[in-house]
């Protein structure tokens, strides 16, 4: 038996491939381990991380050798290993059939890590890996985090899947139960959701606000010759206000209500808009944006494509006035964070609706803008947003940044979840060194100080 613990990973995206927030995320879960593993042991007590990751196959979306490349030379830099989970890949990915098979593949791993060490934390990610929690107390040496990131009845808004809703549901019932199973605390909407929603009992929850790998390169604003470059590359014209967007072909990003709105404003701004296609039929979607963009006469650019340096241009460049999040729905939205640290010198400032998660990471006038969603309410955001003046967008511009660089530090989150979980309840939390001070077991303030975001840059 090995005295040092096991931190288990268990996420459908991000290490073999990366196409969402949740890639991302895992992008940041693996740069914090590479660059602060001696520092979060040295607080927590000794541990080898392991990432489980689906067998590659038809469904897994944006499927990348360089992503797991990465992910392996991380951990096993560090003792562990990645873990290939199988499931029946021929079948749909998307279905509890087979996040069933995932969650067992990964309870299974789970229980042999706790033959070889400690204790294991197994971190659950998302929807797929919900069903972690039936298996809690079946290996007393385990204790299982779930961290939902968002449930069906947010993204799939009016008509949830009721599969999905179902699953979900399980599993938070499962979680009340089982004594090693806890719920990880993402963000206030999010978490108040679970209670009224999924009837989560808050004594299971556990602090995890996710934060950004501050120093990561990718994260730095480009320079004024570097984003010209990109910009200009995409043809977009010269001497027009830049309305910016970014999100994936999906109904509930709102991109579309973002296209109608600029209609009346057809003559004072341009539309650069990144809509990744996903990998089913609302990849139509990029398509009809466009053609939608050319019936209203609307001076637009709308890139298809996955390239992370375009939206960091595009947030960075002094002729962008507005980065805008049209979002039905959000628990929290990565890009909103990231342009504030992209933008900290010139660009964008961030206007979102203030439903959801928005006004955790808003505060209108403060650090960006919010409009209440209403018929003509987006397009009086953009019109606010474009009368600022130079000064009022570096003042939101500068209360962006200073709330992620104060309240999103993923290496600090990650001391005080692993603190929580293995050091004894009679020994002190003290702070990761180099880091601000956080005690892990104080339940966390009511401020905003969560995220799922996209974030390091693909190696």
């Amino acid at each position: 038996m090995s005295t040092t613990n096991a931190l288990l990973y268990c996420a459908v995206n991000g290490i073999a491939n990366n196409t969402n927030g949740i890639g991302r995320q895992t992008k940041t879960f693996l740069a914090t381990l590479a660059r602060h593993h001696h520092r979060l042991s040295a607080h927590a007590g000794a541990f080898a991380p392991y990432l489980a990751v689906p067998e590659p196959g038809p469904a897994t979306w944006g499927y990348n050798e360089d992503d797991l490349r990465y992910a392996r030379r991380v951990v096993e830099g560090l003792g562990g290993q990645v873990l290939t989970l199988p499931y029946e890949t021929r079948g749909a990915f998307w279905h509890s059939d087979t996040w069933r098979q995932l969650s067992d593949g990964a309870a299974h791993a789970a229980g042999h890590l706790a033959d070889r060490h400690d204790k294991v934390l197994a971190i659950g990610v998302d929807t797929p890996f919900a069903g972690l929690a039936h298996h809690a107390g079946t290996h007393p040496g385990v204790e299982v985090l779930l961290a939902l990131f968002s449930t069906a009845r947010i993204t799939e808004r009016p008509h949830p899947d009721p599969g999905r809703v179902t699953w979900e549901e399980e599993a938070i019932t499962a979680a009340n139960l089982h004594p090693r199973a806890w719920v990880a605390d993402i963000g206030d909407f999010l978490t108040r959701h679970l209670k009224d929603h999924y009837r989560l009992d808050p004594a299971s929850l556990r602090s995890w606000p996710s934060g950004l790998h501050l120093t990561s390169p990718d994260l730095a604003p480009p320079t004024r010759t570097e984003a010209e470059r990109i910009v200009r590359a995409l043809d977009i014209a010269a001497g027009r206000p830049v309305v910016a967007a970014v999100g994936r072909t999906d109904h509930t990003k709102g991109l579309d209500l973002l296209i109608e709105a600029l209609a009346p404003l057809r003559d004072d701004v341009h539309l650069a808009m990144v809509a990744v296609p996903t990998d089913d039929d609302r990849a139509a979607l990029l398509d009809f944006y466009r053609h939608r963009s050319a019936e209203l006469g609307l001076s637009a650019t709308i890139i298809g494509r996955y390239d992370r340096d375009i939206p960091r241009a595009l947030a960075a460049w002094p002729d962008t006035r507005v980065m805008a999040v049209p979002s039905r729905g959000e628990t929290l939205a990565n890009i909103v964070f990231e342009t504030a640290l992209w933008a900290q010198r010139s660009g964008a400032v961030v206007l979102a609706p203030n439903i959801d998660g928005f006004p955790e990471q808003i505060t209108d006038g403060h650090n960006g803008l919010l409009y209440h969603p209403a018929p003509g309410a987006l397009t009086a955001g953009v019109r606010r947003a474009l009368t600022l003046t130079s000064d009022e967008r570096a003042r939101l511009r500068a209360g962006a940044h200073r709330s992620v660089v104060s309240e999103r530090n993923a290496a600090e989150h990650l001391a005080a979840l692993l603190a929580a979980f293995w050091q004894p309840r009679t020994t002190g939390v003290t702070r990761l060194q180099g880091h601000p001070a956080t005690d892990a077991r104080t339940p966390r303030s009511p401020a905003p100080t969560s995220t799922h975001h996209p974030l390091e840059a693909t190696p």
